[in-house]
């Protein structure tokens, strides 16, 4: 994925936590969704990014970076892939992908989950801790959470089993530019 690292140094934000970036609800799609229709919803909705989850028990699996399939559409086009999301998508646990997998190649049709569907928790393995943001987190622990590499935040309750919404650095650089400097 090609993705510019943003640094930020702004270490007063007085307090705003990830609720004042007043980011959208997050809409979902699935491993099964065709990809003009993801685009379709990216497009109608401004998304950069869109949560991916199982049609059926509503886990998250992943996302779909819109703004890489963008830059690189003709060449997927090209390659004679299957244009669903699965095939493009950025799988949190390679687990879950075999799994998925294995279980989607066994049914005939996967139902389609409702665009505002509660998301479940994903899955940890051992090597994958996930940390949790929630529109209480400070923009000061956000910064952080960028600025270590991340370049794109779930925002989930306490406990990580409903996702309100996806912030990105330029969610956060927008805010910053929003509000005069001390």
């Amino acid at each position: 994925m090609s993705v510019s690292q943003v640094s930020f140094t702004r270490s007063d934000y007085r307090g705003a936590t990830v609720e004042d970036l007043d980011i959208k609800p997050a809409i979902s799609i699935n491993p099964n969704t065709h990809l003009q229709e993801a685009l379709e919803i990216s497009y109608e909705n401004e998304f950069t990014y869109l949560p991916v989850i199982h049609e059926e028990n509503r886990k998250l699996l992943g996302v779909l970076n819109v703004e890489d399939l963008k830059k690189n559409l003709e060449k997927y086009k090209k390659s004679g892939v299957k244009p669903e999301v699965k095939n493009f998508m950025l799988w949190f646990n390679q687990t879950a992908r075999e799994r998925y997998e294995k279980t989607s190649s066994s049914k005939p049709t996967a139902t389609k989950t409702p665009i505002n569907s509660t998301i479940m928790k994903p899955e940890s393995s051992s090597d994958k801790r996930y940390q949790v943001l929630t529109p209480l987190t400070s923009l000061e622990d956000l910064a952080i959470f960028f600025n270590s590499g991340e370049y794109f935040a779930i925002i989930t309750n306490p406990e990580g089993n409903f996702v309100y919404g996806v912030a990105t650095p330029e969610d956060l650089k927008n805010y910053e530019k929003s509000r005069p400097k001390l």
